[in-house]
């Protein structure tokens, strides 16, 4: 092995290996790349961004994808978590300044064994497409990623969902990423318009609202004892609910009250509604989806579920959901699932639920934060890479990753 060596942006001489770390368990070698902070070439170099590179970035985000994302999105996102500021690093063009490539982790609280750990969210990923060598930058913001994580206290991880092909291919081969497990889309028809309308045109339209309404009728209620209410804001209880439930799973990413009101309710982009579970005067779970136009189809998916592995209070939410959002309109409702799970269960109790082939299966990635010191980890830092890499220990859900912008 190597000997260790670390490196920063504006120095290439090697430092003696911090203390505190021991050599890395031969069960996690595969997964540890030997990171170095790319040095300038061919008129680029890379940095840290910081608030004020903001701008630059999220301009580079709309010229790739052909947006017209505000940057107060971005700032959200990006900048608004309440565990802290992200890693994020850029690639530039040195005579100009112009941003050509980037990579930001956001910081996510992730409880792994009982304890509170800093994971990091890899998205806003994108490369200039007249720039030279895209495959270069990309690799050097993600090597400036991953050392600038590493340098973080308590951070051992990344992870993403949504992945593509390419990605997972790139991600195991130059950074130890590995596809630890793949939610499944299940969908549950709420009206039959859609179908209908397309087969009958407006007269099919004309009889989905009585057939429908016949459909619902016949949905038995399922309640098991729980007073179902929607909120319109994260408070106390909500602390109360992820106290209650964060230490039944192994690896769960942070659900208190302020997650929650910067990932849904603050949200710039989507209007999230949250059902809330009482029982004796206590909130015992809760549903946060989202309602919006997908291909054409009034769709709800719900993204993030909190029942404690408790299959008939999941089931109860379900229910209750699924009535709200045909109420609103909404012909499909969906949810992606790890197989077998608790979830899962709770779904195929209800009628006619099946595996939607309209919505590919989410894919989520994780790898360690291993750039900085390669060969070497905090003795705390193994036990967290080994929960993280364990599919069997996730609590997962769409909403962890998926922002949709």
């Amino acid at each position: 092995m190597n000997a260790s060596r670390r490196s920063t942006p504006d120095s290439g001489d090697t430092a003696e290996l911090p203390p505190g770390k021991i050599p890395v368990p031969e069960d996690l070698l595969p997964y540890m790349r030997d990171f170095r902070w790319p040095r300038p070439r061919d008129g680029y170099a890379w940095k840290r961004a910081t608030r004020e590179d903001a701008p630059a970035v999220n301009a580079l985000f709309n010229k790739v994808f052909d947006q017209q994302r505000p940057l107060d999105d971005y700032l959200w996102k990006a900048w608004g978590s309440p565990a802290g500021e992200p890693a994020s690093v850029f690639a530039y063009e040195e005579d100009t300044g112009r941003v050509v490539s980037t990579m930001t982790g956001i910081r996510r609280e992730v409880r792994v064994d009982g304890r509170d750990v800093t994971g990091f969210l890899l998205c806003e990923t994108c490369t200039d497409p007249d720039a030279r060598g895209g495959g270069r930058l990309y690799k050097g913001v993600v090597t400036g990623y991953g050392i600038c994580a590493q340098d973080e206290e308590g951070s051992a991880f990344a992870y993403g969902g949504q992945s593509t092909d390419e990605a997972i291919t790139v991600g195991a081969r130059w950074f130890g990423y590995v596809n630890i497990f793949t939610l499944q889309p299940l969908e549950l028809r709420l009206s039959l318009r859609p179908a209908l309308q397309r087969r009958l045109g407006p007269i099919g339209r004309l009889l989905a609202a009585p057939l429908d309404a016949v459909i619902a009728r016949r949905w038995r209620k399922r309640t098991y004892g729980y007073v179902l209410r929607e909120s319109q804001a994260f408070g106390p209880e909500f602390d109360r609910m992820w106290e209650r439930h964060r230490d039944g799973y192994r690896a769960v990413v942070r659900r208190d009250a302020a997650a929650l009101q910067w990932r849904y309710a603050d949200c710039p982009k989507w209007r999230h509604r949250t059902l809330v579970a009482w029982r004796d005067g206590e909130p015992c779970g809760y549903a946060i989806w989202r309602e919006w136009d997908v291909d054409g189809l009034q769709v709800a998916t719900v993204l993030d579920l909190w029942d404690g592995a408790d299959v008939d209070l999941a089931e109860a939410l379900f229910d209750e959901v699924r009535r709200r959002a045909r109420v609103a309109g909404c012909s499909h409702l969906r949810f992606a699932a790890k197989p077998d799970s608790v979830e899962e269960q709770a779904l195929r109790r209800l009628e006619c639920f099946r595996v939607t082939t309209y919505e590919r299966p989410d894919r989520v990635l994780c790898g360690p934060n291993s750039g900085a010191d390669y060969g070497f980890l905090p003795p705390d830092a193994v036990d967290v890479l080994r929960t993280v890499l364990d599919p069997d220990a996730w609590y997962y859900t769409q909403g962890d990753c998926d922002y949709r912008d």
